[in-house]
């Protein structure tokens, strides 16, 4: 079975913490009018399981993180065998590409950092054992230079 996993940023401290993604409502109203009148606040979380006792049932263990940079697994990992996810900023043949979801055809794909690339390769298994990750939008949100020069 592949791994279907979720990563995002805490709230309270930043830190990137992964498991699987959970979104809930503090509330729920029987009529229309009532959201109108009093929001419901939306809390997003990530899910990861942990270990009580010896010999005791894990708990579940939630990690309140922003929603806007929850980013989803893609079941590849890079040339290091490091994780590559959905906003990650990776680098293959000397070029940087962010990794996103491309809905229109299913798959996630590498989109040129460069605008004088013209193409987004699709990620898979025989382009992956050249590719590194290099760094992600939301920790590096405008400084490819500074990537290339760092790394």
């Amino acid at each position: 079975m592949r791994e279907i996993l979720f990563r995002g940023k805490r709230i309270d401290n930043g830190e990137w913490v992964e498991g699987y993604y959970f979104k809930m409502n503090e509330t729920t109203y029987a009529f229309a009018e009532d959201y109108e009148r009093y929001p419901v606040a939306t809390h997003h979380y990530i899910v990861s399981e942990r270990m009580s006792d010896w010999g005791l049932p894990n708990r579940p263990y939630f990690e309140e993180v922003d929603p806007e940079t929850v980013c989803q697994y893609t079941g590849l990992t890079d040339k290091g065998s490091r994780k590559i996810w959905e906003n990650d900023i990776i680098r293959y043949n000397k070029k940087l590409f962010r990794v996103a979801w491309e809905a229109d055809c299913t798959h996630f794909a590498a989109y040129p950092l460069d605008k004088e690339i013209r193409y987004a390769p699709c990620l898979n298994i025989g382009t992956m054992k050249s590719v590194e990750v290099v760094g992600n939008i939301f920790d590096n949100p405008d400084s490819p230079q500074a990537i290339i020069t760092k790394n």
